[in-house]
């Protein structure tokens, strides 16, 4: 493996650095306190995305986006995860890579210039893994009939579309579904959800083959697995920055935290955390791009960092002097803002089996 980064990546790096402190940072203490982004703002940070060339540059060229290498957008991912507030860069969930040319011009090239937004409708309430979901897709006539109800982050707004997974006869099944459509229904209960009552869809809603829905992605998905790793490390970096800053600076009976020794084992314990996060996102990312096989690495990247920013996450606890998790601490809320915890949970749940499967067939093989 070349230790060393590429010149262009490098600068993409420290460009895309500057924007963040000048530009993003200054946003973070109101965003903290209203969660939200005025409409301005958000046009004004995405504006200068697109004049630093960043906008879909992980998107493969073939689709219409940058072909970035796996190792330049992790450097941009990891530069992203120092900041909470909300940067697009134009990233498209790896299913819409199935659209036909007729889909392509109606959803993909649409969200990849920013009109349309995609939602994914996959998890449902009270059931995280595949084998718990209950919407289904029926044939009916040229088409199916969907019925169910899928959990959503947040409700969409009037530019977006869905990719809702259900259950076919083939098995699990990927749907493209405008959020105006007969038979839509959002929000229930209060919380943002997808509901799917008796609707019906032709046959040309159907993304990619039926029954593989989760395989037909594979590898661009491990790579978008990457970069999410990417992204966790610089989120625990930015953790450990704070928390060193404020061991620094807070004085407890006569002496900054900094002098204790609890404070600075967990200080140096976050760094070797992080550095080992590190080194195995970026060897994923160089086997990527070396034309390697991707799920396994992929996998272990999704494991490690993930157990690697809830340890991080504890640790800045204590460093901050709470007991556990504190949603007065900024250093919890930046979390929560950026990733969610049931998501983070359901990613681990899956990686371990991954990892722990490629494991057993190792010993097998031996």
């Amino acid at each position: 493996m070349d230790f060393e980064f590429s010149s262009d990546g490098l600068m993409l790096r420290d460009m895309l650095r500057k924007f963040l402190q000048k530009d993003a940072r200054p946003l973070e203490m109101k965003f903290f306190n209203t969660g939200r982004l005025e409409p301005d703002e958000r046009a004004r940070l995405r504006g200068a995305v697109e004049q630093m060339g960043l906008w879909a540059v992980t998107v493969p060229e073939k689709f219409g986006g940058g072909g970035l290498d796996t190792v330049t957008a992790c450097l941009i991912e990891e530069e992203l995860g120092g900041t909470f507030v909300p940067i697009e860069l134009g990233d498209v969930p790896p299913l819409l890579f199935e659209c036909t040319p007729e889909q392509a011009s109606r959803y993909l090239e649409p969200a990849l210039a920013g009109r349309r937004v995609p939602v994914m409708a996959a998890r449902e309430p009270g059931a995280l893994r595949p084998e718990g979901w209950r919407t289904t897709a029926s044939p009916e006539d040229d088409g199916y009939v969907l019925e169910g109800v899928k959990s959503l982050g947040s409700l969409p707004t009037a530019e977006s579309f869905f990719i809702v997974l259900a259950k076919a006869q083939e098995g699990l099944t990927a749907f493209l579904l405008d959020n105006d459509r007969p038979g839509v229904k959002l929000g229930r209960n209060g919380q943002p959800a997808l509901q799917l009552e008796a609707c019906r869809v032709e046959r040309s809603a159907l993304l990619g083959q039926a029954g593989h829905a989760l395989s037909s992605t594979a590898d661009e998905a491990a790579r978008a697995w990457i970069r999410t790793g990417a992204r966790y490390v610089g989120m625990a970096a930015r953790l450990m920055q704070m928390a060193a800053e404020h061991a620094r600076d807070w004085v407890s009976l006569g002496e900054p935290l900094s002098v204790r020794p609890a404070v600075r084992r967990l200080l140096a314990e976050l760094k070797v955390d992080i550095e080992s996060a590190r080194w195995l996102v970026y060897r994923a990312a160089w086997l990527a791009d070396s034309g390697q096989p991707l799920r396994g690495p992929a996998a272990q990247v999704r494991l490690g960092t993930g157990d690697m920013l809830l340890r991080t996450i504890d640790r800045v606890t204590l460093i901050f002097g709470g007991p556990g998790p504190a949603p007065q601490l900024a250093a919890q809320r930046m979390v929560r803002s950026m990733v969610s915890a049931e998501a983070l949970d359901l990613a681990l749940e899956y990686a371990r089996a991954a990892v722990a499967a490629e494991v057993l067939a190792a010993a097998v093989e031996r």
